[in-house]
């Protein structure tokens, strides 16, 4: 991780070297030893130095729908709470913006447009127990309209690794497309 920090003080030919071993090899490896944040951390700064270009558009544009779309993101999480409270289930609600390297890969593999990226702004759910998570489904659903085929069950039917949550795509205010993931607090 140091040596990524750093490696603005190298050629750009080293740059971009080491900057692919570390998206190949050390990120992958992060993640497999369940340390997310070294792993982010690693796919962003390698991002940034195997495909510098890419990187500065993408950034760019995400800085600048973040930055109109940050009104909503609090509007969201505050009628959450609300709609949750009303409801009576106990939970906590977070907001995220997904990473670069995370939105860019999904750009590629899908072959997509950043606005065709529904989770760019995701928000979790963690509520007590399984029946708060799908009666906290059902509330959600009642707040922004699902977009059709982007539900997953992984409660019903977890990962093969073990995983559990619900995962929904909305459309939010103005129609700006949101991802919500609902766990319990033994999921989380």
């Amino acid at each position: 991780l140091h040596n990524m920090q750093t490696l603005d003080a190298m050629p750009a030919d080293k740059q971009q070297r080491i900057a692919r071993e570390t998206l190949e090899i050390y990120a992958p490896i992060a993640n497999r030893l369940g340390i997310n944040a070294l792993k982010t951390e690693l796919e962003d700064l390698g991002f940034r130095h195997a495909y510098p270009f890419r990187y500065r558009v993408l950034d760019k544009a995400v800085r600048r729908a973040e930055g109109s779309q940050k009104q909503f993101l609090k509007r969201i999480l505050e009628r959450l709470d609300e709609a949750l409270a009303t409801a009576g289930v106990k939970g906590a609600v977070t907001g995220r913006k997904k990473h670069l390297y995370s939105i860019y890969r999904k750009m590629a593999s899908k072959k997509h447009s950043l606005g065709d990226i529904a989770d760019v702004f995701g928000f979790r759910l963690v509520v007590d127990s399984v029946d708060d998570a799908y009666r906290t489904l059902g509330i959600v659903h009642q707040l922004y309209k699902p977009m059709p085929g982007r539900f997953k069950d992984y409660i019903a039917i977890p990962r093969m690794n073990g995983y559990q949550a619900l995962h929904t795509s909305l459309f939010g205010p103005n129609g700006m497309p949101i991802e919500v993931q609902i766990r319990t607090t033994e999921m989380d």
